[in-house]
């Protein structure tokens, strides 16, 4: 059974997500105040955490960033009231693995949490990460070379180089931030606002001839890759 620990200061959100995870067959645990869960989590294992940004004690964030420190696989997801670009870019950026604003559907946080398990097994199943595989999609780290039902796709240097921190990164949020970082590095920042033409390039390559979507907007953050079975 999948242990949770849910890091909230309300008393009322805290009782409904514990009931609601629960039902899905979740050891859940809970935390109202952030050096709670700290000590905590030194003492317990977990697989996941749920963590708000709005805590009596201390920041949301530096917890985060001790969670991560500390435990540097530990799927972390920020469920907050905090919805502004620079809150969800700070914690993505610094520590959080996905980002669910409240208020929210429990369909929706529920397939959040489902997604980084998948991507946790996947992890370690394929620690080598000389490749990576998504339904139809196929990409070999080793040769850089992509196929789409076995058939091979042509990328450019700089779509593939995005493809590559898309899948690296899958069921995550990748901010615009950390892709100019990772893709353009220092080269000219108007070439940089060219981001969306490049994943729409990459869409018509490798979405159309696989008929599914993989590559996911999140407003004015960044881009999520979708894992498909």
């Amino acid at each position: 059974m999948k242990k949770i620990l849910v890091v909230e200061d309300r008393a009322t959100t805290l009782r409904q997500l514990k009931q609601n995870l629960e039902r899905e067959r979740y050891e859940v645990y809970t935390a109202q105040q952030g050096r709670e869960a700290l000590d905590f989590i030194a003492d317990h294992h977990v697989d996941l955490v749920l963590l708000d940004l709005n805590l009596p004690d201390m920041s949301g964030l530096c917890v985060c960033n001790k969670f991560r420190s500390a435990y540097p696989t530990l799927p972390i997801i920020i469920v907050s009231v905090k919805t502004g670009e620079r809150e969800k870019v700070s914690a993505l950026e610094q520590c959080a693995d996905d980002y669910v604003a409240k208020p929210f559907y429990m369909s929706e946080l529920l397939q959040r949490i489902r997604n980084q398990f998948r991507l946790a097994a996947r992890m370690r199943a394929g620690a080598d990460r000389r490749s990576f595989k998504a339904g139809p999609l196929e990409v070999n780290f080793v040769e850089r070379q992509v196929k789409v039902n076995d058939h091979e796709v042509a990328l450019t240097y700089t779509e593939y180089e995005l493809l590559y921190v898309l899948v690296t990164n899958a069921g995550r949020i990748v901010t615009y931030e950390m892709i100019y970082s990772q893709v353009w590095e220092d080269e000219d920042i108007s070439e940089r606002k060219n981001i969306h033409v490049y994943i729409n390039r990459l869409r018509k390559k490798i979405e159309i001839p696989a008929g599914c979507r993989f590559i996911h907007n999140e407003s004015k953050i960044g881009y999520r890759f979708q894992l498909v079975e």
